[in-house]
């Protein structure tokens, strides 16, 4: 809502129109202007309309390229069925004797006599040795016991080692 006066503002606009120096306009320059809109306007309409239509028809076009695309393939697929079926029948009629009522002799049966073939079995027997490796000796493990929370008294002089495993000799040497 406006708090200005109207009367204030037509008195203003007023003003402003008239302290603009220019010509007044003509009614021809404004039917001029006024068409010049109406027929931006209905071009525009014009426009859209075409566009709607060549969618439609785009669309329609594409239509019967996919109809005419399915069809196409299953003529093609029948006609490549019909040769295929043509090509093996003159292969099957033509692969048989050129005399079909000949009556062709067929041989008797002789039984085959069993063979005497005499097999020789040859036996022979490979020896392995199996070689025995030797198995480490076993190796003890020293007994140790740990008391907590009871104060040890410092030994004055190390003790020498009685529980730990010696190393054996290896073998061929001499001591």
């Amino acid at each position: 809502m406006s708090t200005r006066n109207r009367k204030t503002d037509d008195i203003r606009s007023r003003d402003f129109e008239s302290s603009i120096n220019t010509r007044p306009v003509t009614n021809d320059e404004v039917a001029y202007r006024n068409g010049y809109v109406r027929g931006k306007s209905a071009e525009q309409l014009e426009q859209e309309r075409r566009r709607a239509t060549e969618a439609r028809i785009y669309e329609e076009n594409a239509r019967l390229r996919s109809d005419n695309g399915v069809s196409a393939g299953l003529i093609l697929g029948l006609a490549l069925a019909a040769l295929a079926a043509v090509i093996g029948g003159l292969i099957y009629v033509y692969s048989e004797e050129t005399n079909p009522g000949a009556v062709t002799p067929t041989p008797e049966a002789t039984s085959p006599e069993p063979a005497t073939n005499e097999t020789t079995i040859i036996e022979r027997t490979i020896e392995r040795t199996q070689e025995v490796i030797p198995s480490p000796a076993p190796v003890q493990t020293p007994e140790v016991n740990v008391e907590l929370n009871t104060p040890a008294p410092a030994p004055a002089q190390p003790e020498p080692a009685t529980n730990q495993a010696q190393p054996a000799p290896a073998e061929g040497t001499a001591n």
